[in-house]
């Protein structure tokens, strides 16, 4: 019978001990290269070198330079320094988080260095990068988000440009919260001040309450005051006028002193002259008696006690004359006084009559100003009062609004500001390192080995196909050695993977068991489709292998490879070593079952292929 590549009948039958090394060497070398290689890639991206081109121009934000690029390409750079321990020599409290090897340097050295693939990529920080990033601080109008631009090359590894876009988001991200958090510090510090500039006011309308309540009372004082003096200058109005009446009756009645006074003068005087001329006669006449009587008396008589008695009389008459004498020029000169004196009173007594009409007039002019005054006061008083009370409704609403808006010490604002620069953390559980990828490996490492198993032996041993050996012999023969050989696969691939796995020994003997069985199923099968469907067989084994691969890798694969990859016995297999490492017991017997039962439908299709394979035709026989 002819043998065909990729047939049935092709590869051995009893493949030599070079060939059986080689064929389990096979998934060890996959399991291995894929678990060295990607089982834990985000912790060695310093492997790949990337470059920053600063063009950034620093602006100056109240007097202080701000250069937000040179920051931002020091955040990236700083991240690939290990950690430095502390001042007093102790370990440092964490590592920073892994980045690319940044290299700083220029556009054109950038351009060139991504073109040739020495760069995976380029992060350019632009001239208004600083300028745009703090714009937030000015008018609400010229506010503008500021931009990065990120460049990759496909000369890179195909995930090099996703992981590019994780590590500048999170600087971004970063440099935002710093950004953020400075912002809502002023805005935090803002509400201090307001508090403070509100509880100042609120003492400044208390002040005022208090000063307008003294001014409610002093205007109310003052209104009673002005209601007094409009009763006294009411009463003083009144008095005025009737005083004024008086003067202008004693002014009329007075109006002709000033002549009876100079005519009492005048007759003052002729009494005053009439009464002297009768004196300075008696005088003559005394001193002219006196003499008589001195004749008289020499020698004395009766007739000189007469002459003697009548002397007597006339000089007691004389002297009275000279009395009334002084008297009457004492009469004179008052009266000539009085005559002087009395156009001047009568003129006061005009001017008396006058002003007292005139402070009449002013009397009852200031009344009704008093009137006024009092009314004016007393709505001086009135709103002074609604003042007062709305001083007191705004010292007190002014004081809840000082006690209701929040004051925040600095510790409060440094918190507050980190917090709502970020208020959600993702306290992601994620697998442990390996627990996903080792799995994936071990799984497609096994279903390689059994592929490879499938091809190296001869799934229908044509030797044996004309003997009288039984169909279901023949398929157990060339299952045994296929099954065989993949639970070594299995015992080899487990300790492999495991090494970059933090599982403990009760984990690794389930492991390792999963994977023997999973090695043997997977030669099962593999031997099984290659059995039945010869080449097709085996293109469908590797169509397996590959949605399998496919759909361990993301979620995001369409539904339809997702859907397809599902019932595969290599995607069970998957399964069945992931839930050993993460204690799904129920699952894992689940996929061990639906294993067992791939397992029997591999070993159905080697007794169908060599079955089928027995019925030979006729010219195949006589060629």
């Amino acid at each position: 019978m002819p043998r065909r590549d990729f047939s049935a009948i092709s590869g051995a039958e009893r493949p030599g001990r070079l060939a059986l090394v080689g064929l389990a060497v096979v998934p060890l070398l996959v399991s291995g290269l894929l678990a060295w290689a990607l089982a834990t890639p985000t912790n060695d991206l310093d492997r790949i070198t990337a470059a920053i081109v600063n063009d950034d121009v620093p602006v100056t934000i109240d007097g202080q330079t701000v250069p937000l690029g040179r920051q931002f390409a020091a955040g990236l750079m700083a991240a690939q320094e290990p950690a430095q321990p502390g001042a007093d020599g102790a370990s440092p409290a964490a590592d920073p988080p892994a980045t690319f090897t940044w290299v700083l340097t220029n556009g054109d050295e950038a351009a060139a260095g991504l073109a040739a693939g020495r760069y995976a990529a380029v992060v350019t920080v632009p001239a208004t990068f600083s300028a745009d990033a703090t714009s937030y601080s000015g008018p609400a109008s010229s506010a503008r988000q500021a931009t990065l631009q990120v460049q990759t090359t496909p000369a890179s590894a195909w995930l090099d440009p996703a992981i590019t876009a994780v590590v500048t988001q999170q600087a971004a991200a970063a440099l935002n919260r710093q950004l953020i958090g400075s912002y809502l510090g002023g805005v935090y510090d803002g509400f201090n001040t307001i508090g403070e500039s509100i509880g100042s006011a609120a003492d400044g309308a208390q002040q005022l309450s208090a000063g307008a309540a003294q001014t409610a009372d002093g205007t109310a004082r003052v209104a009673t005051g002005a209601e007094d003096l409009a009763a006294g200058l009411d009463e003083l109005a009144s008095g005025a006028a009737d005083l004024a009446a008086g003067l202008d009756r004693l002014a009329t009645s007075s109006s002709g002193l000033p002549a009876d006074t100079a005519a009492l003068a005048r007759g003052s005087a002729a009494v005053a002259a009439g009464v002297e001329d009768i004196a300075r006669r008696l005088d003559r006449a005394t001193a002219r008696l006196a003499i008589v009587v001195d004749l008289l008396c020499d020698p004395a008589g009766p007739l000189c006690d007469r002459a003697q008695g009548a002397l007597d009389e006339l000089v007691a008459a004389a002297e009275r004359a000279s009395a009334l004498s002084a008297g009457a020029r004492a009469v004179r000169d008052g009266n000539a006084a009085l005559a002087r004196a009395m156009p001047p009173l009568v003129s006061g007594i005009d001017a008396a009559a006058d002003g007292s009409q005139a402070v009449a007039a002013g009397a009852d002019a200031s009344h009704t100003g008093a009137g006024t005054l009092a009314e004016g006061a007393s709505a001086a008083a009135d709103g002074s009062a609604q003042v007062d009370e709305g001083a007191q409704q705004l010292a007190a609403g002014l004081g809840e609004a000082a006690e209701q808006i929040p004051t925040y010490s600095a510790s409060d604002i440094a918190t507050l500001s980190t917090v709502v620069a970020q208020p959600v953390l993702v306290d992601q559980d994620a697998a442990a390192p390996g627990l996903q990828s080792a799995p994936l490996f071990a799984a497609l490492a096994l279903w390689a080995g059994g592929l490879a198993s499938a091809l190296a032996f001869q799934a229908v041993p044509p030797r044996r196909l004309l003997t009288g050996v039984s169909s279901g012999r023949i398929a157990g023969a060339a299952l045994l050695p296929v099954m065989v050989l993949g639970a070594v696969q299995g015992l080899i691939v487990a300790p492999v993977v495991l090494a970059s796995v933090a599982a403990g020994p009760a984990e690794w003997v389930a492991f390792a068991a999963s994977a023997l069985l999973v090695g043997a199923v997977s030669g099962a099968v593999n031997l099984g489709l290659a059995a039945a469907f010869g080449g097709i067989g085996r293109l469908i084994a590797l169509a397996f292998g590959l949605l399998t691969l496919a759909a361990g890798l993301s979620g995001t694969v369409p539904p339809v490879i997702a859907a397809a990859a599902a019932p595969l016995p290599s995607t069970h297999g998957l399964v069945l070593l992931r839930a050993t490492l993460t204690g799904d017991a129920a699952t894992g017997g689940v996929m061990a079952g639906l294993l067992l039962l791939a397992a029997a439908v591999g070993c159905g299709l080697v007794w169908a292929g060599a079955a089928a394979r027995r019925r030979v035709p006729l010219q195949m026989l006589t060629e």
